[in-house]
This record gives C-alpha cells, structure tokens and sequence, in this order.
C-alpha cells in the first residue's frame, strides 16, 4: 500500500488510488434493481473487500450502504445521525427496507412513520423501498406520518412483502404518498379485511403505475390490482394466485383470468407463478387471447411440476404479433436437488411438451417474432441463491451430468427451435438473469424505458 495505508498488509503494494477503481469496477457489477442480494457475486466480493483491512472497508463502505435496512426505531434514528455526519450519504442510498426487528416473523413497524418524518428530503436519490417481515395493525403508523413520503420523490418502486395488513386502504395511503410510483409488488400480503375495494378507494395516482406484481395475496388485495389494472396502462405483470380449498368458492383459475383479463389492453410482459401448495384445477384459463401487445412471458413452475404439461396449452392461445421470448424456470428444492432433477428428466423423456411446444413455434405467427435464444427452459432453486447447485453444495460431476442431460433433452425434444437457433437453457438465477438481459437487448424495437430498474422483476 502507499505511505498513508498503514492499516493494510505490507505486502500488499498497489496505491489505495488503484484499489479504489478495482473497488469501483467491482461495484459497477452489482445490479441493485434485484430485490434479493443472497450470493450475488458482486455484493459478496464487496463485503470481502470490506474485511481485508481499514483502508478497504471505507472504500465499500459508500457501495454496501446503497441498501439500508432498518429494523427499529434506533436504526432510524442512527440513519439520522450518519446522514448528518455525512452527508455525501445522502446521494448514495438507492434502497430502504424497513421489517420488523427479528427476520422472518411478521412483527409491528411503527418505525416506518418515524423513518418518513425524520428523513423526508434527506435521501434524494432512494429510488425503492420495501416493507416486509411487518404486521400493520391499526393506528400502529399515522397517516400524517405516511404523508412525509411524497418528500421523497425519486421513489419509483414499492414493495410490500410478508405483511399482514389490517386493511387494503393502508396499501392505498402508500400509494397515493408516492406521486412517482410507477411499480408496486405485492408478495405474500395477507389481509384482516375481507370486503373487497371500491372503486372510489383508489389512489389518483395508480394511472401512472406500469409495473405489477401480485403473488399469494389476499383476496382484498388481489381485488385492489385488478382495479389498478382497469385504471391504468399496465406494462409489466407479475401473477400467482392463492387457490380455494372449497370446491364451491371461486376458482384461483378464474381469480388469475379476473388479473390477466384487466391488464390485457397493455401488459407486454407477464410472468405466472403456478405453486401446487396453491392449486389451479388446469390450464384453460390461463388465456392470452386478448393480450395483443404481449411480447414476453415468463412461467415458474414448483416441484412437483405437476402443471408441465401445460406450457404447450397456454403457448398456443397467444395471439400477440409482438411476441418474441418465452421462459419456462422449475424452480428446485434445494434439499432434494438430486430427486428433483432426476424425476423431471424422466418426466421430460416420456411425455410430449417439449415435443409440442416445439411444434406450436413453428406456426406461420411465431416463425418471424420470435428472438435468437428467445425461448428459454431452466432450473431454479428455492433457496433465490444466485450460485448454482454445484457451488451451494458441490455436487461437482453429478450435477453437471444432469444439467448436460438436460440440455441434450430440450434439443432432441426441440429440433425444429434448436436448427433455428431460438431455444436455450439455463442452471441457475444468474445464467437466467443474463438470458433476461440479451433478450432485452436484441428487442431494439422496444421502448428505451423497458429497462428501467423500477419495472424489473423475476419475470
């Protein structure tokens, strides 16, 4: 190191000035659009770097901190106080998630509404924050409090995730707090009202949203998108529904059409989420026969895979002469890798949906839409680890044994899409994330504003 960097091993010999852009290359990497951070190499390099020695902590320390989490009133307040002791803070932090104080268990966050007070105009570059892991029991936060949230007028995405809401006109107060709002995920949100919205509860501003995402939500909640969705020009969807117990109550099938149907006239990219422990009788209902400016659809399947044989069924009711990619990610229990795998490669052997879901892309609408490598087949592991089996678990051979099997499956499967050179498979959330990234960079006809961070999802 340079006279000055006494802190650093002396057998390290670069000037800090050296180490600082290796830092900042290495910052450079890390999308920080991603909602989940678990192994993504970038931020694992980063707080590596941050224990080699002093020197290098406060050279990450700016980078680390773009994602603050506050757990309690004393995080809050401690945000505060370094905030004024640095203000050059100010301009770093793009991200704030507020939860309750032990991870996992959905507990009070009356600290969101002392979080709005106490740094409304202080965080002018927060782009995004999330509520998760929180119960909002009544009276627990002001609606004045809430209100301190249009100070922060760069926040362009909220999430809501693992929250128990005492009403949907909560969800209504963030909304109409954020007058930049243009995505709202809602994940896992469950719901002490049961009446479903007027239309009269509405923010005014939910016209300007263009991203969705609602998944294992609450009737009352799903009953707010739809309306979301009729009242706006909704681009990006984002769908799985909870399904009923009591064959006489209202299907999760016709509760996922009720969502698809009201973003119709505009949704250009929808991804579903198809999980068995919520479970959908079939297919039929998943219809994109009114979707005419569909471009992309994403569908996650859960072990068992039981819902495989669909894919070819819900292809073939696209009608959209914009379409041009498609993802089919299975998503691995992790501690059944083996099995998993094992059961899906019989599974595709013997069965023809791959064979006609080849068949369906070489109809006269799909032979000249759809993208190089614009159909993509791959793994996922439940765990949302960015690394693959082999590195969470050094599986070493046997892993790659089968991943080369599965890739040999969807080519002897898929001849007609594999000689045209628009099928490909993935491994891993990384592998998928940068088949996300080619596929948006070859649909040079769409919008520039499609890849912006605040509508980017798993999809």
């Amino acid at each position: 190191m340079s006279e000055g960097s006494s802190h650093c091993p002396s057998t390290l010999q670069l000037p800090v000035e050296v180490c600082e852009r290796i830092i900042n290359h290495i910052a450079m990497g890390w999308d920080i659009s991603h909602h989940f951070v678990a192994d993504e190499p970038h931020v694992s390099t980063l707080a590596s770097c941050a224990l080699v020695c002093q020197d290098w902590y406060f050279l990450t320390w700016y980078h680390l901190r773009q994602r603050i989490h506050l757990r309690d009133r004393k995080d809050v307040l401690s945000l505060s106080k370094t905030l004024h002791a640095k203000p050059r803070l100010r301009e770093v932090v793009r991200q704030v998630v507020i939860s309750g104080a032990s991870p996992g268990k959905r507990q009070p966050i009356r600290h969101l509404g002392t979080f709005a007070a106490m740094l409304a105009n202080r965080a002018p570059a927060l782009w995004r924050i999330t509520i998760q892991d929180a119960e909002w029991t009544t009276g627990s936060v002001r609606r004045e409090d809430i209100a301190y949230l249009a100070a922060f007028g760069s926040i362009g995405t909220l999430i809501v995730r693992k929250v128990t809401l005492s009403s949907v006109a909560q969800l209504s107060c963030l909304v109409s707090a954020l007058p930049r709002l243009r995505a709202l995920w809602c994940v896992n949100v469950s719901c002490l009202q049961k009446q479903q919205v007027s239309p009269v509860s509405l923010p005014l501003n939910c016209a300007n949203l263009e991203g969705l995402e609602v998944r294992w939500a609450a009737p009352a909640v799903e009953e707010f998108f739809v309306q979301i969705s009729w009242a706006s020009r909704v681009r990006f969807l984002n769908l799985g529904v909870v399904g009923e117990v009591d064959p006489s109550s209202r299907s999760a099938t016709s509760r996922s059409q009720t969502v698809l149907d009201a973003s119709s006239a505009s949704a250009e990219t929808v991804a579903l989420h198809i999980d068995p422990r919520f479970p959908v009788r079939d297919a039929r209902h998943y219809n994109f026969s009114r979707h005419d400016h569909l471009r992309r659809l994403a569908i996650w399947l859960y072990h068992p895979f039981a819902e495989w044989p669909w894919i070819p069924h819900i292809l073939s009711h696209i009608v959209s002469k914009h379409f041009q990619a498609m993802s089919v990610m299975l998503v691995v229990r992790t501690a059944h890798m083996a099995d998993d795998l094992d059961g899906m490669l019989t599974t595709m052997g013997r069965d023809d949906a791959l064979a006609r879901l080849d068949s369906i892309l070489q109809e006269k609408r799909f032979s000249g839409t759809i993208a190089s490598r614009g159909v993509c087949i791959g793994i996922h592991y439940d765990n949302d680890s960015w690394a693959s089996g082999d590195e969470q678990f050094g599986m070493g051979l046997a892993l790659r044994e089968r991943h080369n099997r599965w890739d040999e499956l969807v080519r002897q499967k898929m001849p007609h899409s594999h000689g045209r050179g628009i099928v490909t498979t993935v491994h891993n959330f990384q592998e998928f994330d940068n088949w996300k990234t080619d596929v948006v960079e070859i649909r040079t006809s769409m919008p520039a504003e499609e890849t912006n961070a605040n509508l980017k999802g798993e999809a």
